[in-house]
């Protein structure tokens, strides 16, 4: 093209959105040529290439599109969509580790809490990470202010920490209380792996014995904040960590000392308390409110609030949570009376909020042309059945604009800890009430969105409790559902049935010796990888829960069928996705449950987790 017959400014805008509107009605051949013409005219042009790019990927020429991408980074180093658009594709082909340079990059230009939700979900999937201190302070960031469900950050994050378990002197404790990372991960999630688990029990014993001794509770004085993230971390897994005999006769002894002095109003020094609250939960302690009123360094007054402020707040919201429906007796209330002891699970902090239409939020998981007819937008109804702790409905009242959101369950604990965090978070649109999913047929409520995850298999009769949820469901409405894998858990099934043959009692000590048994032995290695061994509740759930189903697709497929629901497909990480569309690359798979089995079949840990998966009721049902 001659320089003099090259398009003006506007006319090369108007070859952009003429693409755009080729891109935006499926015709990916014409949107192409469109963005190569002005490409033709301005060779460095960002944006048409950024576009060019998107329009590949969406017709399946990766490669190409990271090209486009590429060239595009290269040629305007601060225009944040290329970046963003290269580390999104790297993402979704699975090539995480190659990402995080792009999401780094992206969060240089533009700080914005979804590129941050990006660069933190790209973060806890990769396998190679960066080692300099920027993504150290990185990681500690997206801790602190959960870019990401801090949980899943936990497994990455301990693998940057450095710690040494031989040498824990004035000098060491010193360097871990200043380690950001290492204070952040043990403040916001529960620690998921054994060799790091190893170091904090050793340091916990050391935190007993200087808190015991006057000489040595003055040396270890430099690692206070250390040794409180290590109390706030007890406290998340529900002290799960196994003591010797030793140990646990001189914590409780410092409690008794702590007991007394409360009781006297005597000083009570920080070490004590710490160590104190390693061991035991200080709200157990009598009068121990008392020490909230008293000035304290700001990790001994973080301790505090989590152990005392926090539990006693939950007591009280306990009376204002309604009983819309009796307590099944059997399963259910054995059910009911595990899930009281303690909230499950804890949790600190969730991502911050990208609300959108529900229609928005339903299209990250389905498929849109699935979403038609129209749902409705202004104020959808949520119901979740099962809400535990509270992250799904509070996530769901967040993230669905207008969503007003109902959430029972059978534990008062779990919903008097999810009432504290909504309260907490300002939300007006959650409302909490305890039921049996079994008894409420006569609730005389439907929904437009019902959920249950890993609810459905813990009930005597899943089938059944799945058709009264079924029929809470409007026509058109969605259903999303979350049941345990057959092949997913085969591996723990032998762990479960050894203890059951055992005749062990789910008792705080019978789980913490049956746990370390699997993390001592090689005998069952990948069970010593589950996020859930490493909390007591979550490990009580895996282990000695009083009821659990496992399910095959086949069995999934007949009763969808059965509750006359359609299955939309399921709620899987990108990878898997695009794994799944390679081996079944004919339109509507995804939504086939036989083509998913065959897959398993192949994959047997895809669904190591759970089936999550989507379902609709029909809009003339």
């Amino acid at each position: 093209m001659r320089m003099r017959d090259r398009p003006g400014e506007e006319a090369l805008r108007e070859m952009l959105q003429a693409g755009m509107a080729h891109h935006d009605a499926g015709r990916l051949a014409e949107a192409q040529a469109a963005y190569r013409r002005v490409l033709a005219a301005a060779p460095d042009r960002p944006d048409a290439l950024v576009l060019l790019g998107a329009a590949e990927k969406d017709d399946g020429r990766f490669e190409e599109a990271l090209a486009a991408f590429r060239r595009a980074c290269d040629r305007a180093p601060g225009y944040p969509p290329a970046w963003v658009n290269l580390a999104w594709t790297l993402e979704e082909l699975g090539r995480f580790d190659d990402a995080i340079p792009a999401w780094r990059r992206a969060l240089e230009i533009d700080g914005r809490p979804g590129l941050r939700a990006r660069f933190a979900h790209c973060a806890a999937n990769a396998v190679r990470l960066p080692e300099d201190r920027a993504f150290r302070e990185l990681m500690a960031q997206a801790l602190s202010e959960a870019w990401t469900r801090p949980a899943d950050l936990a497994r990455n994050a301990i693998r940057l920490v450095r710690v040494d378990a031989a040498s824990l002197d004035e000098q060491s404790l010193a360097a871990l209380s200043r380690d950001r990372l290492l204070l952040a991960l043990l403040g916001n999630a529960q620690v998921c792996e054994r060799g790091f688990e190893r170091f904090l029990t050793l340091a916990r014993r050391a935190l007993v014995q200087a808190a015991a001794g006057e000489a040595a509770a003055a040396r270890a004085s430099e690692g206070l904040p250390f040794f409180c993230a290590l109390a706030r971390q007890c406290f998340l897994n529900d002290y799960v960590f196994f003591a010797e005999d030793d140990e646990s006769a001189r914590a409780e002894a410092l409690r008794t000392s702590l007991a007394e002095s409360v009781a006297a109003g005597a000083g009570v020094p920080a070490l004590r308390l710490a160590a104190v609250a390693a061991h035991f939960p200080l709200h157990s302690i009598p009068g121990i409110a008392k020490l909230l009123d008293r000035p304290w360094p700001e990790p001994v007054g973080a301790l505090l609030v989590q152990q005392i402020a926090e539990p006693r707040a939950e007591e009280g919201l306990r009376a204002s949570i309604p009983r819309w429906t009796g307590i099944s007796a059997g399963v259910s209330e054995r059910v009911r009376h595990q899930y009281e002891e303690s909230p499950y699970p804890r949790w600190v902090k969730l991502p911050p909020p990208e609300p959108a239409p529900l229609s928005a939020h339903l299209g990250r998981f389905i498929p849109r042309a699935l979403l038609e007819p129209a749902i409705p937008e202004a104020a959808p109804e949520i119901l979740v059945a099962g809400c535990g702790t509270g992250q799904e409905p509070i996530d769901l009242a967040r993230q669905v604009s207008g969503a007003r959101v109902t959430a029972v369950d059978l534990s008062l604990a779990s919903l008097a800890y999810a009432k504290r965090k909504t309260r907490e978070l300002g939300l007006p649109n959650v409302e909490y009430a305890q039921a049996d999913i079994v008894e409420m047929g006569s609730l005389g409520r439907t929904f437009d969105v019902v959920s249950s995850v890993g609810v459905l298999h813990h009930l005597a009769e899943p089938e059944a409790g799945w058709r009264t949820l079924a029929a809470l469901l409007r026509p058109g409405g969605f259903m999303q559902v979350g049941l345990y894998s057959e092949k997913g858990r085969r591996d723990l099934a032998p762990a479960r049935e050894r203890i059951a043959a055992r005749g062990e009692e789910p008792t705080p000590a019978a789980i913490r010796r049956c746990r370390r048994e699997i993390l001592d032995s090689d005998e069952f290695p990948r069970l010593a990888r589950l996020r859930d061994l490493y909390g007591m509740n979550e490990c009580r759930d895996l282990l000695f829960h009083v009821q659990e189903h496992r399910f095959t697709l086949p069995q999934v497929e007949r009763i969808v069928h059965a509750l006359g629901l359609s299955f939309l497909g399921f709620v899987v990480e990108p990878a898997v996705r695009i794994a799944f569309r390679r081996r079944f690359p004919e339109e509507g798979s995804e939504s086939r449950l036989d083509r998913w089995d065959a897959f398993e079949d192949e994959f047997p840990d895809t669904f190591a987790g759970m089936y999550i998966f989507w379902l609709r009721k029909p809009a003339g049902a």
